[in-house]
């Protein structure tokens, strides 16, 4: 499978400017499929900041979820990079269509653009989070089963977890997971359909999952703006394994809608009283992969050689983590080699032209880039 960074030549150097959007595009599946990056006001190259994924709703795209959310304002004002990516056709598969590992693999181009991230930011890959709309929620239930070695905590706004993502839900760490759902949500039915679960379903899913105990604190909002025709309850299981937690801010009386969104009544009321953004990103930095935030250190960045550099006939490669798979790939975006499960990692180049390539090193957790010169 091809995997071409169309926008390899970021690697070489290139800054982009801090406070805006970037749209960047990589072909996977033999399929070209972009994303948009903002980047905070203030952000520094090389500065290891958290990453959110903001997943548009089916029929929507990544240009209006951003001004639907409004999160580039929470990334500015809290120092995260949020990345907005496209579906195929406005939607995401997110785990309705059987067999569960059809086309297009989503979960594989999030983990991609994750790759990519590492590489033209140096991103913390113990701090990245998915959140969505809709189908970009339940995507985001689906990141947490499928991905949850790299996703560090989900958000789920009006979407749930579907049925053939549950039955294939097979954990190997414990998952903090965030849901924001309206009672009278008329597209997203709080207490489920064929083909996903109620919404106190996947929330007791989730419970079970994470080995919660029945116990909650439950708390009603502020009802600061009486003229949205909603409330908001906050039910939070905070005796989790692994120090996880699940929350549920059940909007009562609202609809298929994201809590403070600039478009206030399209499927049902739209809650003023909290900022849905705001609240999803005062969750997630409350965790990491390794645990709770406050608990658990940064993991030690992952360091790299390799020798000779430049080099002719073959090159060696030393690591302060294990590898599982290595890449070289040339300056056109091609790549040239792959080798998995080496025990001494000896890479041949006799055969290759002189030139500039990189060497891209993968293990659980990182993913570690470096630039060689073939002599």
């Amino acid at each position: 499978m091809k995997h071409t960074l169309l926008f390899l030549l970021l690697l070489f150097g290139q800054m982009l400017l801090a406070g805006t959007d970037y749209t960047l595009t990589m072909n996977y599946q033999n399929t070209n499929r972009d994303f948009i990056v903002y980047l905070p006001n203030g952000y520094t190259q090389g500065s290891h900041l958290p990453v959110v994924f903001n997943l548009h709703g089916y029929t929507s795209n990544a240009s209006q979820q951003i001004f639907y959310s409004k999160m580039y304002i929470t990334a500015d004002s809290n120092n995260f990079i949020m990345v907005a990516p496209n579906g195929l056709n406005n939607s995401w598969n997110a785990g309705f269509t059987p067999p569960y590992n059809s086309f297009p693999d989503d979960v594989g181009f999030i983990s991609k653009i994750i790759d990519t991230l590492y590489q033209l930011y140096n991103i913390d890959l113990t701090r990245v989070y998915a959140c969505g709309m809709s189908n970009g929620g339940f995507l985001s239930y689906r990141l947490a089963c499928d991905l949850e070695n790299r996703i560090a905590a989900i958000a789920s706004v009006t979407g749930s977890i579907s049925t053939l993502t549950a039955t294939n839900c097979v954990l190997s760490r414990k998952v903090p997971v965030l849901q924001i759902h309206g009672t009278v949500d008329p597209l997203v039915d709080y207490n489920g359909a064929t083909g996903y679960y109620g919404i106190e379903q996947a929330i007791d899913f989730w419970r079970t999952k994470n080995q919660c105990s029945q116990t909650n604190d439950t708390v009603l909002v502020a009802d600061i703006n009486t003229a949205d025709s909603s409330t908001v309850q906050q039910i939070r299981y905070r005796s989790c394994g692994d120090g996880t937690e699940v929350w549920f801010f059940k909007i009562i009386g609202g609809g298929h809608s994201w809590p403070q969104a600039p478009i206030e009544y399209i499927y049902g009321p739209t809650n003023k009283d909290i900022d849905a953004s705001q609240e999803i990103w005062d969750f997630f930095k409350k965790f990491t992969l390794n645990g709770p935030a406050g608990i658990a250190q940064e993991a030690t960045p992952v360091t790299l050689t390799v020798f000779p550099n430049p080099a002719a006939n073959y090159l060696s490669i030393e690591c302060s983590a294990k590898i599982e798979k290595v890449e070289i790939w040339n300056t056109a975006g091609e790549k040239l080699q792959e080798q998995n499960n080496q025990t001494t990692w000896k890479i041949p180049l006799a055969e290759m032209p002189a030139g500039i390539y990189l060497l891209k090193a993968d293990g659980y957790n990182f993913s570690v880039t470096k630039r060689f010169i073939k002599e």
